[in-house]
């Protein structure tokens, strides 16, 4: 059975996250609390930052995992079989053995690309999503000719985008293997029952990565620490670079919880410097010689 949280497990995480909160508001304009921060303790400010992209990892997993794993499943379950009964008809048979590809039928053997409704169709000069022909060897001229996004040859599968861009995946050293309609759908069915595993474990690789994304950042701060420390050179304010790293630390938090609700809105292709611009100006609003914390929360 889940375990489940005691009331008083419920107050000590609910007091993490008004804490967390309260700082998440200084961090993102609080002068006062900037002047203190070179001062301060090196883990404390890293706690924050890690805290908080642990926050944002999660927010972000729960959000794809809510968008893609529906969508997943319905293409799994709807759509993967007769695709794989379109694009490969039950006549073919290709066998990998000691590193060379064979086929049970005449080659060339084109397999064109088919519209909803069966008819045969093109996409640009594309008229075939897969040609086997392991007669020969790759050519690229006979490639361009085939006008085929996949093709088998005695030696290599060669792949092309829309593009135009070829990739060449040699067949040496594959193992044993023999690809057919049969055995495509049995793979189908395996991925169907057992759907539910591995969309949790892609939801904890996807929570994984994106963690590591956020941590990235720890690195890259030691490039942004150099902005704090400019500031404080022009503004005359005494400033190591221990004390601008933390204070980086800090800073660096709203730009990243600003670029996760940018991602959250379906924003994804964001400037690269966005997050540094962001950066900048938390650090230049921040950076200022006042006494008095300022009440712009209250």
């Amino acid at each position: 059975m889940p375990r489940i949280i005691a009331p008083n497990e419920q107050i000590v995480i609910l007091q993490l996250m008004k804490n967390l909160y309260k700082t998440f508001k200084k961090a993102v304009y609080n002068p006062a609390f900037y002047q203190k921060t070179p001062d301060s303790s090196f883990a404390d400010a890293f706690r924050f930052y890690f805290k908080s992209t642990l926050i944002f990892s999660a927010v972000m997993t729960i959000a794809l995992g809510i968008f893609f794993i529906p969508i997943g499943l319905a293409f799994i379950n709807d759509k993967a079989p007769g695709l794989v009964r379109t694009y490969f008809p039950a006549d073919l048979t290709v066998n990998v053995e000691k590193g060379q590809a064979s086929a049970n039928v005449a080659m060339p053997y084109f397999v064109p690309i088919r519209t909803t409704d069966g008819a045969t169709s093109t996409i640009g000069t594309m008229q075939n999503i897969l040609v086997v022909d392991t007669t020969h060897d790759f050519d690229k001229k006979t490639f361009a000719d085939y006008k085929t996004y996949i093709l088998i040859t005695k030696n290599d599968i060669v792949t092309s985008n829309d593009g135009g861009q070829i990739n060449i995946q040699s067949l040496r050293g594959a193992p044993f293997h023999t690809l057919s309609q049969a055995v495509l759908l049995s793979w189908v069915a395996t991925i169907q029952h057992s759907f539910a595993l591995i969309a949790v474990v892609a939801v904890i690789v996807m929570y994984i990565l994106l963690m590591l994304g956020y941590l990235i950042y720890l690195g890259v701060l030691f490039i942004f620490a150099l902005i704090p420390l400019l500031i404080g050179w022009i503004k005359k304010i005494p400033l190591s670079y221990g004390g601008a790293y933390k204070m980086s630390l800090y800073a660096i938090v709203p730009a990243l919880a600003l670029k996760t609700a940018l991602n959250l809105i379906g924003v994804f292709f964001l400037p690269s410097y966005l997050t540094f611009l962001v950066f900048i100006l938390v650090i230049t609003l921040n950076m200022r010689n006042e006494e008095e914390e300022p009440k712009l929360f209250e």
